[in-house]
């Protein structure tokens, strides 16, 4: 059974959380993300299987790239809900003061990548080259209007950026974060996240093969996830700290995993891409009871490893890294890779290596520009210090 520190099960949290652990876990699901793209880039949407038998596992990186955003998406109601629980069940501000904090945080790099995105097309990667990319470079007036307005997860979803349709994802669920808070204050936040994945489910089985189901509205039920996670780990009322003295969320953690790894090795890759839904809850499962253990438990296995400051330094720009990372794979494929004439496999590795560095160091550049200047001051000051640590050992 693994320990947990008195001063986190105690009636009164301590005042600050560490959260570190919080921006590895964003770095790897990042990186998730990353490698299904590179892969899907070197083996043409993961229709051929790769010649050496070491890569072939990797063909699940088409299911683990999707499901990493659903990580994203329990992150995210997390660090909204620490606030939260600290003022009271209320937002600090209010109403008004939470949506400017989040378009400061999110819509200005947001932009600055959907911008970047077009002058690529319309210079230099807009020419059909049977990748990945030949999607995005189909952009029209409509998606560009689309994704000005952040709804292309219903209407062009794909075009400029294939990644950017879970910006718009999130961004609609902050306008529902103020009711999901009253009602938490009001109902308990356990019965608003049960509520809402019966709501957030109904909805997508509901409307199946529609706009509607194609705007995951099964998310609504993660990010309550997440809420209740926060909650968990941070709030004083007295059924949290008993939750807080509990032993199963290493195992909810392992045995959420195991059932996905399972599932998805059972359905196939292809099925399960049609099944990303289902997957999604388990999943879902999986990152709240990592949230709470690894926050809970600072000394354990995979909170150090979530806290290795390498990962934690990548999940300090993950977001940019998320946004710019697609059309610099085209780039490199594009004009470094498919020249040379390697193999599929060569050209693999290129992308994990060489390809991931210069992704990364491109992606915190931008991070520099059109993130960071926009973070709250204290996020800022974080990840400042972060990188004053990892940067000159690096």
């Amino acid at each position: 059974m693994t320990e947990v520190r008195p001063a986190i099960v105690s009636a009164t949290p301590a005042a600050r959380l560490h959260l570190a652990h919080v921006e590895g876990l964003r770095a790897v699901a990042a990186l998730v993300v990353f490698v299904n793209h590179a892969y899907a880039q070197t083996w043409a949407g993961g229709l051929k299987e790769p010649a050496l038998a070491v890569f072939v596992p990797f063909k699940y990186s088409m299911i683990a790239g999707h499901l990493a955003v659903s990580v994203f998406i329990v992150i995210s109601g997390f660090c909204l809900t620490l606030p939260v629980v600290d003022g009271g069940d209320r937002l600090r501000g209010g109403n008004r003061q939470f949506f400017e904090r989040r378009a400061r945080r999110i819509l200005p790099p947001y932009y600055g990548a959907l911008f970047l995105s077009l002058g690529l097309i319309y210079t230099i990667i807009g020419k059909p080259t049977g990748t990945l990319w030949d999607e995005p470079i189909q952009a029209d007036w409509r998606a560009v209007v689309a994704h000005l307005l952040l709804v292309q997860d219903f209407f062009r979803t794909g075009l400029i950026n294939y990644v950017f349709w879970s910006i718009a994802v999130e961004w609609q669920l902050y306008f529902l974060f103020p009711l999901l808070v009253r009602a938490s204050r009001r109902y308990g936040v356990f019965r608003v996240a049960i509520a809402a994945l019966v709501i957030g489910y109904a909805v997508r089985f509901g409307f199946d093969g529609t706009r509607i189901a194609r705007a995951n509205p099964h998310y609504l039920g993660l990010f309550s996830l997440g809420m209740l996670a926060a909650y968990v780990v941070r709030s004083p009322r007295p059924e949290f700290v008993r939750a807080r003295a509990l032993g199963v969320w290493p195992w909810l953690v392992g045995g959420s995993l195991a059932l996905v790894s399972v599932l998805c090795v059972v359905w196939g890759v292809t099925v399960g891409e049609s099944r990303f839904h289902i997957l999604d809850f388990p999943v879902g499962v999986m990152a709240m009871t990592t949230l709470v253990h690894t926050t809970l438990s600072r000394d354990h296995l995979l909170s150090r490893f979530l806290s290795f400051r390498p990962l934690v330094f990548i999940g300090t720009f993950s977001y940019s890294v998320y946004l710019v990372h697609a059309p610099l794979l085209q780039i490199i494929w594009q004009y470094a890779l498919h020249p040379l004439g390697i193999g599929e496999s060569a050209m693999f590795i290129a992308f994990l290596t060489v390809g991931l560095a210069l992704v990364l160091a491109f992606a915190y550049g931008f991070f520099r520009v059109c993130e960071e200047p926009f973070m709250g001051t204290s996020a800022r000051d974080a990840r400042r210090r972060e990188s004053a640590r990892i940067v000159p050992a690096a």
